[in-house]
């Protein structure tokens, strides 16, 4: 009786462990007040380095962000650090599903909290925009990284990816972004 358990045991571990594989990051879907109203600094700016070392058996990519803009928050430094989970350390290399691939001296427009005294991006991938210009306009944009969206309201998965906004002209999030922030400041 204990070696069958001990069989089916094993082969449903590893068929979890497959599936995990082949899935993607399962989220929250999040709308522009939302994140806005849930991230502590909003910036746009340049990863003007980036670093990866071990902490506690894991290893945490340093992305030093170099501000042009300040949206959201106070911030008095010109340049700060934002952590996240994953990254490359020697030969070894941790990847996170979802998590944004940060690349040196792209521009970027991040949501951020602040956790355990180190920024974060907000909601993973949700709070990651990459800037690019296309005829001499500027759009943040965020391919969502292979992320499967639920809805908050009904929690079933959202099927229509027209619904979820992934890119914004970056005059336009930007001023989205200060109204939404002065107007909830009046309401408190």
């Amino acid at each position: 009786m204990m070696i069958i358990f001990q069989k089916y045991f094993v082969r449903v571990v590893l068929v979890i462990l497959i599936s995990m594989l082949f899935l993607g990051l399962t989220v929250k879907y999040t709308t522009l007040e939302e994140i806005t109203e849930n991230s502590q600094l909003i910036v746009h700016g340049k990863i003007k380095s980036l670093h990866s070392a071990w902490e506690n058996d894991n290893i945490y990519t340093f992305a030093m962000i170099e501000i042009s803009d300040v949206i959201k928050g106070v911030e008095q430094n010109k340049q700060i650090t934002i952590r996240q989970l994953g990254g490359t350390v020697g030969d070894m290399t941790q990847e996170i599903s979802g998590t944004p691939v940060l690349w040196k001296d792209s521009e970027v427009f991040l949501f951020l909290v602040d956790w355990k005294g180190a920024y974060w991006i907000n909601s993973i991938v949700l709070g990651y925009y990459e800037v690019v210009e296309v005829n001499g306009i500027k759009y943040a944009v965020n391919n969502f990284n292979d992320v499967e969206f639920i809805d908050s309201k009904t929690g079933q998965p959202i099927e229509d990816k027209e619904f979820v906004k992934a890119n914004y002209e970056l005059v336009s999030l930007k001023s989205q972004i200060r109204s939404l922030v002065s107007g909830s400041e009046v309401q408190k």
